[in-house]
């Protein structure tokens, strides 16, 4: 967690960001607000993004298991509201879901670190590279979200 090793000018406002993303991920569960789990998410991601801007860190080696973790922890949301409409799937197929999820977690830290082991041996600097890796991130992210969204849709 970002928190654990953050100085103390982040602990104190993470602490209360990071409950507000709990009780938006619960709120999102409990009462079936889809919207919530990616404001939930968003929340903790900025908790890892303020953390490393107040501390001033240079690259963190973490940071593909946090991008791992948010990935399946949305899948997880999303397949936990999915479940609410009660229909009787094949059998085997909440393994099967289950497994995915492992799998997309597993690929989600491997992409993550290629990118991350591709950044650090680059190392160029400026604004300019790093608001084009930082689109890079989210494209990627956001392209692995959709293949991920599209095979819960399609039950496969």
């Amino acid at each position: 967690m970002p928190l654990a090793r953050a100085s103390e000018d982040a602990v104190g406002p993470g602490v209360r960001v990071a409950a507000i993303a709990v009780v938006a991920l619960i709120a999102a569960l409990v009462l079936e607000w889809v919207l919530l789990v990616p404001a939930a998410l968003v929340l903790v991601a900025g908790i890892y993004a303020a953390q490393l801007a107040i501390d001033d860190a240079s690259l963190d080696t973490a940071s593909p298991v946090y991008a791992a973790g948010l990935l399946v922890t949305a899948e997880l949301a999303y397949w936990s509201l999915e479940e609410r409409d009660h229909i009787q799937g094949e059998p085997g197929a909440g393994l099967r879901h289950a497994a995915f999820v492992a799998g997309l977690g597993v690929a989600a830290l491997l992409v993550a670190s290629v990118l991350l082991v591709v950044a650090d041996t680059l190392r160029t600097t400026g604004l300019a590279v790093d608001l084009l890796g930082a689109v890079a991130a989210v494209a990627a992210l956001f392209a692995v979200v959709l293949a991920a969204r599209g095979h819960g849709r399609t039950g496969h």
